[in-house]
């Protein structure tokens, strides 16, 4: 029985010609017939961008339904799916785009942030049969005819739930990096490649700040227990391999921390009351993740991305926020039930004279909130702390 494989490429990695040939390239040759996942091509600024467009709707001013908008952000996938059927087909592959609701794909009503519902793959699976190789919106599905998307990091949910519903060998994600590193190359430019993650680790390192892959397409992944593979559009390597745990993995050494992941800018929100049930439900209805949370009888406190400052002001006008933060965390699954990790974090920063503003941790984690202007020093003491290089 030939091997299945799903490959989704982010936007970067389909937003001009010499980064689709090197896509094509992986895909004409892989050993069997893939489903392919597109994002839209490039970022904000980019003229098909799903941001570019969305902010030309918003430019003709007045008030716009979800359903217009979800119309709109629905385009920059489309226009790469057919480009890169065509690409395909240019290389002598046959080839067909197709949007999500033509692959299958049906979602509740929940407009920007819908819900698969669920995926018929007949359609995938007789092109498949048939050698053609299925180019597929990523970030989109159907309800009743309309166009929903899937929110925040969609194109990943999309290659999780075909990879999930075709019962995939392998999913890949291709990215502008060889794999996951053990830090954020931009603040430490000795952090590795990891060969090998556990979904767990993938999961709080998506979660604490990477932006490798979703965290609800691990969430999928794991849950129907099927591989998935980090990989390098531009550069030719195994990239990062994650599955289940460590036990037995000729990749790695089983090590306490295998990363540290940073998410900044964050501001601290600060309220003194007592109505913590209030408070989050609010906050969550403005679809704003918190973190770091504290709750005594006299105040409630918590941090946010720095971006949803000025919603959360609003809906919550009391609150006293801050700006100037950072979120540090060692993540790995090794440290589970091991005596003294903390110990070494908070040694680590101490030598450094960094302060640590709170803390929080779970059993693959330990993240610290510092200021903004340590956390490049902050990596790096982590980092070398745990021998990550």
């Amino acid at each position: 029985m030939q091997r299945l494989y799903v490959m989704k490429f982010g936007g970067t990695s389909v937003a001009d010609r010499k980064m689709r040939d090197a896509a094509v390239g992986h895909i004409v040759n892989a050993p069997t017939t893939p489903v392919v996942v597109v994002s839209a091509m490039g970022r904000n600024g980019a003229p098909y961008s799903t941001d570019s467009l969305r902010e030309l709707l918003i430019g003709e001013g007045g008030e716009i339904s979800n359903r217009d908008m979800d119309l709109i952000m629905s385009c920059g996938e489309i226009i790469s799916a057919v480009i890169m059927a065509q690409a395909l087909k240019a290389r002598g592959r046959k080839a067909k785009a197709l949007t999500g609701a033509q692959a299958g794909i049906a979602t509740d009503g929940r407009y920007g942030s819908a819900t698969v519902t669920g995926v018929d793959v007949r359609t995938l699976k007789k092109l498949l049969e048939n050698g053609i190789i299925p180019v597929v919106t990523g970030f989109q599905g159907d309800f009743a005819g309309d166009f929903t998307t899937l929110g925040r990091g969609g194109s990943d949910t999309t290659a999780a739930v075909l990879g999930r519903a075709l019962e995939a060998d392998e999913v890949q994600i291709f990215t502008d990096v060889e794999g996951i590193l053990t830090s954020d190359p931009a603040l430490i430019k000795e952090a590795q490649i990891l060969p090998f993650a556990t979904y767990k680790e993938v999961l709080e390192m998506a979660q604490l700040g990477a932006k490798v892959i979703h965290p609800s397409a691990v969430e999928l992944l794991e849950n129907a227990r099927i591989p998935i593979r980090i990989l390098s559009t531009l550069k030719e390597g195994p990239g990062t391999l994650v599955a289940a745990n460590l036990e037995g993995s000729p990749f790695r050494k089983k090590k306490v921390v295998t990363s540290v992941a940073v998410a900044s800018p964050r501001s601290l929100v600060l309220l003194k009351n007592n109505q913590a049930a209030t408070v989050f439900k609010i906050v969550a209805e403005e679809q704003v993740s918190v973190d770091l949370i504290n709750v005594s009888p006299e105040s409630i406190s918590f941090t946010i991305d720095s971006h949803t400052e000025e919603k959360v002001q609003s809906v919550l006008p009391d609150a006293i926020i801050t700006e100037g933060y950072a979120k540090v965390s060692v993540v790995g699954a090794g440290m589970r039930g091991v005596p003294g990790v903390m110990a070494q974090v908070v040694g680590a920063l101490a030598k450094n004279n960094i302060e640590i503003i709170r803390t929080v941790d779970s059993h693959t984690s330990i993240s610290c909130l510092v200021k903004e202007e340590d956390l490049k020093e902050a990596t790096k003491a982590l980092h070398d702390a745990f021998l990550l290089t």
